[in-house]
């Protein structure tokens, strides 16, 4: 026989580096049906076959003939075929590579025949990787790798025969999985090619043309493909799924939403359900990840829901935004941060390692969680490799997260490290938390990294000007800080709204007692004049456009509603410096604990601000004596809350004048009428003892004690005058006690306010 190392390497020669232009041949004669259907009763037949050692006398028997017919491509099949079947039963990549010196041999009797190439194809994807990761990678480079010759072979098989429906899916598959736009434009043109034939309207071949045109940005056609593939008949979840990203691509964010909401009421098949899983997977928690793969097929809509609905609710975003924004950043982050090799090496400064992933880079993952980052910085120099460190700038209590990268094996594989100095390498970062040879400040090179990342945090200006003695234990700090920012960073994600201005608002609230078993939530807020531009109306004034959002949400992080309103604050003036602009929302609420964010943005400025996560506890009238939140006003503040008895006044800076009055409103349910309630009310400094136990006396608080009567049944509404003369400018908390002398009931009630020396607008 010939030798079969050599024949190889002629093939390999034959099919070159580079792929091959998919033009169709003239064939000299084409692979009949039967020998086709020939082919595909032997995998059959062989498929069936477990036996290695009839598989291997089968073997010696074929090859006896081979010997006598050299020249017919029908035996080197079959040996390929038998070949192929033996690797499968046993895993050893010699049969593998038997295999593809048989289909070599026979594509070389046969080359315009697509079976010899499609089984190429799949010896070559069956021989794999090499174990020695460089060696890989350089046989990537030079595309010598099993998925370079895999593709190659099937693109030949498409050449041959453009409606070989399983080459056409195949060289699809690879092209994708190989990641390179030339290997991906050679399958697009071989799919464009089938569009003449049987195949084209072939599911699989549907299914993989759009994702082809997707992956080069043909969105268009990628969407048409997709569609087709569901009127022929694929799988509607699957199809469904595929379209909404597509939708989303060619400008349509709602419909996307809708369409993949949609895909999710049905079962979804095994297919359908790794690519529910693949969009979640980038945002979800390692808990979250592991209930999805516990759910059932049916399940997977509910579960779907709350999963978005959370995130929108976390940062106070409209239903559907998160998603939207994920649809975004995956496609960003497939421009930007995609792998170019699925083999990653690491060495002990990269700490993050994801094995179940080969797709993106460390910054991808931390892009696809949080998006685009508050602030990045690098530093070029040749001491160093390709550095970038990125910022996320986030409130208490989660903090700053900082995550700092480098391009260290490859150019184009960025990973997390634990420290910046690790971008100099581990060793170095140790030897600079304890210095050798009495060097008192790290070199000039290291000084300059440290200057580059001055602005994401105040630590490396330290750290650039630190000595022997406190550089270690700063080197220490910021280590632990970067590893916390990283364990955080890979294990969550979040969509804060940003805004180019900070409009500052100052947010109370409180919660009474509403209609039909309800509750109402007040929410007050006041607004620095200097943070608004306000704009001259046409006919005289200033108005000053604000949209105003509540969201309201359980302690389990269900949303229960909220107020989402346009209001435009008209004056025949231009608002004073100094001033503020105040307004009161009232949302109707569940009873019980609650919590809720509160959005005021600047129509037609990219201007607005967040307070999040507010908690209030909305009483109810009908479960015995309860009381409502404490309502602290002043007269002359501006703002009043309209009551059937008279107006109440409020204070939205929550702000009195040294030796001035604080208005006291609340309300008690749950009373009989004309029942009579002991009440105590005291007024502490913020941080004292009680005011209950051990005010009594002190000139440096107030108490007032009285008795409360309800005039109707359920109800009672109780105002009191509060003269604060005498108290220093401070911080205090007003404290409200009442007992029900009948059944018992003790209800506490406390609300913080300041007092101070200055004029309170």
């Amino acid at each position: 026989m010939k030798d079969v190392t050599s024949m190889r390497t002629l093939a390999l020669l034959a099919l070159g580096l580079v792929l091959v232009p998919l033009a169709v041949p003239r064939p000299v004669r084409a692979q009949s049906p039967a020998e086709r259907a020939q082919i595909d009763s032997l995998r059959t037949v062989l498929t069936a076959e477990a036996d290695s050692s009839a598989l291997l006398a089968r073997e010696q028997r074929r090859i006896a003939v081979a010997r006598q017919n050299r020249e017919d491509p029908m035996i080197h099949l079959e040996l390929g075929c038998i070949a192929y079947r033996l690797g499968e039963i046993t895993g050893a990549d010699k049969h593998y590579d038997d295999a593809a010196g048989e289909f070599e041999w026979a594509a070389e009797l046969r080359p315009d025949w697509p079976y010899p190439w499609y089984w190429l194809g799949q010896a070559e994807l069956a021989l794999g990787e090499a174990s020695f990761i460089p060696l890989e990678n350089l046989r990537q480079v030079l595309g010598t790798d099993a998925l370079s010759k895999a593709a190659r072979a099937f693109a030949r098989a498409v050449q041959a025969d453009p409606s070989f429906t399983s080459a056409l899916v195949d060289l699809g598959t690879t092209a994708l999985r190989q990641r390179i736009a030339p290997r991906l434009t050679v399958a697009q043109h071989a799919l464009r090619l089938a569009a003449g034939t049987e195949a084209a309207n072939a599911p699989p071949v549907l299914l993989i043309r759009g994702r082809i045109e997707r992956e080069l940005s043909e969105h268009d056609s990628a969407l048409a493909a997709f569609r087709a593939y569901l009127v022929r008949g694929g799988d509607s979840v699957l199809g469904q799924l595929e379209v909404a990203r597509c939708l989303f691509a060619v400008g349509q964010p709602d419909s996307a939403v809708r369409r993949y909401f949609a895909a999710a009421q049905w079962p979804a098949g095994d297919s359908a359900r790794v690519e529910f899983r693949r969009e979640v997977r980038w945002v979800a928690t390692p808990g979250e990840l592991r209930a999805f793969d516990t759910l059932a097929s049916d399940s997977l809509a509910p579960w779907l829901t709350r999963f978005w609905d959370r995130r929108d609710l976390a940062d106070a975003r409209r239903p559907g935004e998160r998603l939207i924004e994920q649809f975004r950043r995956y496609a960003y982050a497939r421009q930007r941060f995609k792998l170019l090799s699925r083999h990653r090496k690491y060495d002990i400064a990269e700490i993050y390692r994801d094995s179940t992933q080969s797709e993106f880079d460390d910054r991808g993952v931390i892009y696809l969680r949080h998006g685009e980052p508050d602030e990045r910085a690098q530093y070029a120099d040749t001491t160093f490799p390709p550095n970038e460190t990125w910022a996320y700038r986030r409130p208490q209590p989660v903090g700053d997260l900082v995550f700092h990268f480098v391009a260290r094996s490859a150019v184009q594989d960025w990973k997390l490290v634990g420290s910046l100095l690790d971008v100099y390498g581990f060793g170095a970062g140790l030897g600079l938390m304890a210095p050798r040879d009495g060097a008192q400040l790290p070199s000039l090179a290291v000084q300059g990294l440290l200057a580059s990342r001055s602005t994401i945090s105040p630590i490396y200006e330290r750290l650039a000007g630190a000595g022997t003695i406190g550089r270690g234990r700063l080197v220490a700090e910021e280590r632990i800080e970067i590893e916390r920012s990283v364990a955080r960073g890979t294990t969550t994600d979040s969509y804060p709204l940003r805004f180019e201005r900070d409009l500052h608002p100052v947010v109370t609230s409180f919660a009474m007692a509403g209609g039909g078993g309800r509750g109402e939530l007040h929410v007050v807020f006041a607004i620095p004049v200097s943070a608004l531009q306000g704009f001259t109306m046409t006919t005289g004034g200033t108005a000053y456009p604000l949209r105003l959002r509540v969201v309201v949400f359980d302690t389990l992080g269900r949303a229960l509603g909220g107020a989402d309103t346009l209001r435009v604050f008209r004056s025949s003036a231009p608002l004073p410096p100094g001033g503020y602009l105040t307004e009161q929302l009232v949302v109707s609420v569940p009873t019980g604990p609650l919590r809720f964010h509160f959005v005021a943005e600047e129509v037609n400025a990219d201007a607005g601000a967040m307070v999040s996560g507010e908690a209030v506890d909305a009483p109810s009238a009908e479960r015995g004596l309860a009381a409502s939140d404490l309502v602290l006003g002043r007269v002359g503040s501006g703002l009043v809350w309209r009551r059937p008895d008279g107006d109440v006044p409020l204070n939205p800076l929550m702000r009195f004048p040294r030796d001035g009055a604080l208005e006291l409103y609340y309300e008690l349910y749950g009373l009989p009428a004309r029942a009579s309630v002991l009440t105590h009310v005291g007024v502490v400094p913020r941080g004292g003892r009680s005011l209950l136990g051990a005010l009594f006396g002190r000139r440096s608080g107030v108490r007032i004690e009285y008795t409360t009567q309800t005039d109707a049944p359920g109800l009672a509404r109780v105002r009191q005058h509060i003269d604060l003369g005498g108290l220093r400018p401070g911080r205090y908390d007003l404290e409200l006690d009442l007992r029900d002398p009948v059944a018992g009931t003790r209800v506490v009630r406390r609300q913080t306010f300041e007092i101070t020396g200055q004029r309170v607008p």
